[in-house]
């Protein structure tokens, strides 16, 4: 009489599958940790390079000076930055590049953003703004009315 159950190629077979399965796992879990590291790294990286330009379009950074680069400080000291400045066209108009990179895993990783500027040397401040003749009455509001 033969005694029901699984036969050796059998129980081979389910474990190869089960070795498989496992494999295939673990590499879409590497694969979604790579991913997610790189969304991170991009988030940052634009943060950074959107701060610098908010730096150089305030003057904090001047453009002659944006040229160079440099590093960043504290927690982001990783990452390095370099700036391209190009004129646009009109007088004072510059078209200004920002990229910040830094290692990963031997390799390297670049965010790059531009925008169009106008000198901040060139432009004038608040406090040197000239208060227009008051030649209407003023409004309750804060407004003028004719």
């Amino acid at each position: 009489m033969r005694r029901s159950g699984f036969s050796l190629i059998e129980v081979l077979l389910a474990l190869a599958i089960l070795l498989m399965s496992i494999v295939a796992i673990a590499q879409l879990v590497g694969i979604g940790s790579d991913r997610g590291l790189e969304t991170r790294l991009t988030n940052r990286g634009s943060r950074l390079a959107e701060s610098k330009l908010g730096e150089i379009e305030i003057g904090a950074v001047p453009l002659d000076a944006a040229s160079s680069g440099g590093n960043f400080e504290n927690d982001d000291s990783a990452w390095k930055w370099t700036c391209e400045v190009n004129p646009a066209g009109p007088p004072n108009l510059f078209q200004v590049t920002v990229t910040v990179s830094r290692d990963l895993r031997g390799t390297p990783f670049e965010i790059a953003l531009g925008r169009l500027i106008v000198d901040p040397s060139k432009m004038g401040s608040a406090a040197q703004a000239e208060r227009p003749a008051d030649s209407t009455a003023a409004d309750p509001l804060g407004g003028t009315s004719p």
